[in-house]
């Protein structure tokens, strides 16, 4: 019973820290966020996406191919709550409550402790990590979810057969949800029927069974995944794709150690090398504690001041690898297995370390530090009755001391992320435009055109999302154009998304820009600024 009051109270907190504020904090969708959640919009309403496709089993979106699982989930919360950045979100949000639930069950089942269980679910629910993206609409975290359940009966089955094809199914599932569940949910399959290939084949009609359910379910992804979409995301997104010039730079270093005579360089330049250092050091930057600890990456992964996990937990962190090490057997190798799984999916791609793609970690990093917490507790309890009294007042005040500074710690955290992120971080979350589009909603019947810029980063996708415009007007329009970055033909209503070239442009009060400080050269009729004070948005005539 009290095990069952302290996990419902975990659920809570993990579902209060997740719905409060959920439509306002980040300040403003990205466009990653704008265009799941216009899809789902277009889908709900005519049962195609933005370029006319039914049912797509991929968005094209900006030409990246979004997996199309997190646009399906959308659709019950658009229904309830209308186009907005809360319903959007909402299915994120409900995920991490889920994934924190999955989190208790699996640990406890793989190790048998109730304790570890419920240290980890509450890990996890106050994780800056898993906190940062099931509060926004990120395919990623529906992978972790679905593959922590996925787990959770896939183990279970080993010793009840019936239920591996669930787990079959949920991570069947996995693959319409984020691109490196792709990667990493076979080669994490493989890794634990290499581990207990004996009772896989024990229950070898079970097995087939699964393998059935999950070709049924993966098939249709084939032509997409290995066809010329897949290969477009992988191209926009590798680290050795030719855009990246980072064969270029390889070449010509190899012609200049070629002119100097230096065959021990042109040897290092070899384009085969080159890959494969690229691809280690892509690898190698996920285990950095800088990254984890102190700083993350991009300014949308995390809170400002704060790595993708709390400092305190460093040292509870490497002491728990240390236990889980020292313990031995089965279980060891598959959490030390999954970790060396994490990053392989994201070491060939670009913007390395990258918390997205190896958001798949979660929750191995909470399940070591439930570790190193349990075994510092159970040691602490064991010695400190031997202990003389005044040892003890030693001890009692370094505990006081730790406790006081991890308080310390996630109070920080929590403030800097619901206080300050939106400040300080609005210009990475694309903040004004909504502005823009309420003003320019309010006035265009005053001019013949209006003209947004294409250096605004995606603007069509803010304002079909932000007018809430009917996607059977738009889809009757031609849809969108294309879904590159570079996109400068996209328009609809009397709005025209191209770059703005001032000095050239049409000025006698006829059309309505709005663009960047950059580009409109001149003092505007409405400014935005970021909630930091700085310029965003400039419209004008």
């Amino acid at each position: 019973m009290k095990k069952t009051l302290l996990l419902g109270s975990i659920l809570i907190l993990a579902a209060v820290l997740r719905f409060w504020q959920l439509g306002a904090v980040p300040p403003s969708p990205d466009w990653d966020e704008a265009a799941l959640g216009y899809n789902a919009y277009s889908l709900l309403t005519t049962g195609r996406d933005e370029y006319g496709t039914h049912w797509p089993l991929a968005l094209r979106s900006f030409d990246d191919y979004k997996p199309p699982l997190y646009a399906y989930l959308a659709i019950p919360s658009i229904k309830v709550f209308g186009l907005s950045l809360f319903s959007v979100r909402l299915p994120a949000a409900i995920m991490g409550v889920l994934g924190v639930l999955g989190t208790y069950f699996l640990v406890t089942f793989l190790f048998k402790n109730l304790t570890l269980g419920l240290l980890s679910a509450i890990l996890l629910a106050i994780s800056p990590w898993h906190l940062q993206f099931s509060r926004i609409a990120f395919e990623a975290n529906v992978g972790v979810t679905l593959n922590i359940w996925g787990m959770y009966f896939l183990f279970k089955s080993l010793n009840n057969g019936k239920v591996m094809p669930i787990s079959a199914f949920i991570l069947g599932l996995g693959f319409y949800a984020y691109h490196s569940e792709r990667v990493f949910i076979p080669l994490f399959i493989l890794l634990v029927f290499v581990l207990f290939s004996k009772k896989f084949f024990a229950k070898w009609k079970y097995f087939l069974v699964s393998l059935g359910v999950g070709a049924i379910i993966v098939a249709p992804l084939f032509p997409i995944v290995f066809g010329n979409n897949g290969l477009t995301r992988l191209k926009g997104t590798s680290s050795l794709s030719d855009q990246t010039g980072l064969l270029s730079k390889s070449v010509a270093r190899l012609e200049d150690d070629v002119i100097r005579g230096d065959l021990f360089g042109a040897m290092w330049e070899n384009r085969r090398l080159v890959y494969v250092k690229t691809i280690a050091d892509g690898y190698l930057s996920h285990f950095s504690l800088k990254w984890l600890f102190l700083t993350g990456d991009n300014g949308r992964h995390h809170a400002p001041d704060m790595g993708l996990m709390y400092l305190w937990e460093l040292p509870f962190f490497l002491w728990g690898m240390v236990e889980v090490f020292k313990r031995g057997g089965v279980n060891a190798k598959l959490l030390f297995g999954w970790l060396l799984l994490v990053p392989v999916a994201a070491s060939v791609t670009s913007e390395t370390p990258h918390a997205i793609r190896t958001l798949v970690a979660l929750p191995l990093p909470q399940i070591f530090t439930a570790f190193g917490l349990f075994s510092v507790y159970i040691n602490f309890m064991k010695k400190i009755k031997n202990l003389t009294k005044n040892m003890r007042v030693v001890v009692f005040a370094i505990f006081v001391f730790s406790f006081l500074a991890l308080v310390f710690n996630i109070g920080y955290y929590f403030h800097m992320y619901y206080s300050h992120m939106n400040i300080e971080y609005s210009q990475v979350w694309q903040y004004g435009y909504k502005q823009a589009v309420e003003y320019t909603e309010a006035h265009k019947s005053k001019y013949k055109k209006i003209v947004v810029s294409t250096k605004l980063e995606q603007p069509h996708m803010f304002y079909l999302f932000f007018m809430k415009y009917d996607p059977s007007f738009y889809l009757a329009g031609g849809g969108t154009a294309s879904g590159g970055f570079a996109e400068v033909r996209n328009r609809f209503d009397v709005y025209e998304f191209r770059p703005i070239h001032w000095p050239n442009e049409l000025h006698d009060g006829s059309i309505l820009y709005v663009g960047t400080p950059r580009e409109i050269l001149t003092d505007p009729i409405y400014r935005i600024s970021f909630l930091n004070g700085f310029e965003a948005i400039r419209i004008a005539e």
